[in-house]
């Protein structure tokens, strides 16, 4: 009851209007927030099972992201991915012996740019890092965002982004989630 509750109190916050106006028939760009929710799974082609054999790895995730959409086609943001479980995964990218390492729960964020040079989808770049207490990678992500306009305050999202850990591994994210815009 709690949770429905704070969704509602939630919903009913952010009930602000949105970034486009009528003006004379026309729609007038202003420059608005989005926050959104997504849920997904990240695949990871490099994962180690318990007795060490290579296994492709769907783990399951949340991503948080923010953005500031200051003209039609540009936006920037910060994008928080976090896996929601502990995995092994072989490095595979620093050229040296591979070596398998332990990921508990890792905490990807990235600060991205935005073009959405159409109605629904964004292409996304940016870069920033994956945190977890066994190692830091730095990390270029590269996406693909598309968005569905419920209404004025709220989107519906499909992303696919691709995270390219530094001397690390590589992981992609396929996710679905709900925005708000304010």
């Amino acid at each position: 009851m709690c949770k429905v509750i704070a969704v509602v109190l939630l919903i009913k916050l952010f009930s602000a209007t949105t970034g486009f106006a009528q003006e004379g028939g026309h729609e007038v760009f202003h420059a608005h927030h989005k926050l959104g929710l997504m849920i997904g799974h990240t695949q990871v082609s490099e994962g180690v099972d318990e007795n060490g054999r290579k296994k492709w790895l769907a783990l399951p995730s949340w991503s948080i992201n923010y953005n500031y959409q200051f003209n039609k086609k540009w936006a920037i943001g910060l994008h928080n991915d976090i896996i929601t479980e502990t995995f092994k995964v072989e490095e595979h990218l620093n050229g040296e012996n591979n070596t398998v390492i332990e990921r508990s729960k890792p905490i990807a964020t990235a600060i991205m740019a935005s073009f959405k040079p159409g109605k629904h989808f964004n292409y996304l770049l940016g870069a920033g890092g994956e945190f977890a207490s066994s190692a830091n990678y730095f990390l270029i992500r590269v996406g693909l965002e598309y968005e569905y306009h419920l209404n004025h305050s709220w989107e519906f999202n499909a992303c696919i982004a691709n995270d390219l850990k530094v001397n690390a591994y590589n992981s992609f994210t396929i996710g679905m989630g709900i925005t708000k815009v304010f």
